[in-house]
């Protein structure tokens, strides 16, 4: 058994480490294109907790303009208070919609990020790792 945990241990440890994966989103209506950035599970779930989430996440997961969360921007050109303020103002219901669908995807939300195995296949990988682990020893 200590064989196989440590096979287990090692395979973990070879897991890649966490690349965020990126996209871009164009709002015609204003003329820009947003870049959206994958966040870590821990920070997602702090953000899904907060008052007006959608606005929050856009607004942590947007590299190209980092002016939306400058002072500058939303308090003195915007006249709000937060950046969450300024965004309700700037964009549409529809447009934080869309623009959450495609971080949506980049979190795993889509069709083929996670996918059920056929219990059948798992112990026939099972056995046939177990073969093979017999073989080398």
């Amino acid at each position: 058994m200590k064989k196989k945990e440590s096979a287990v241990i090692a395979s973990l440890l070879d897991l890649p480490e966490f690349e965020p994966e990126t996209a871009a989103v164009k709002l015609p209506r204003l003329g820009i294109v947003l870049e959206l950035k994958e966040l870590p599970y821990d920070k997602l779930i702090k953000l899904a907790r907060e008052p007006e989430a959608q606005l929050h996440l856009i607004l942590a997961a947007v590299t190209n303009h980092p002016e939306m969360r400058d002072k500058a921007w939303y308090h003195d050109k915007k006249g709000c208070a937060t950046p969450v303020d300024a965004l309700k103002k700037l964009l549409r219901k529809g447009e934080v919609d869309k623009i959450c669908r495609t971080l949506d995807l980049l979190h795993g939300y889509a069709v083929g990020s996670v996918v059920p195995v056929d219990p059948e296949a798992m112990q026939a990988a099972a056995i046939s790792a177990a073969v093979e682990e017999l073989e080398k020893n």
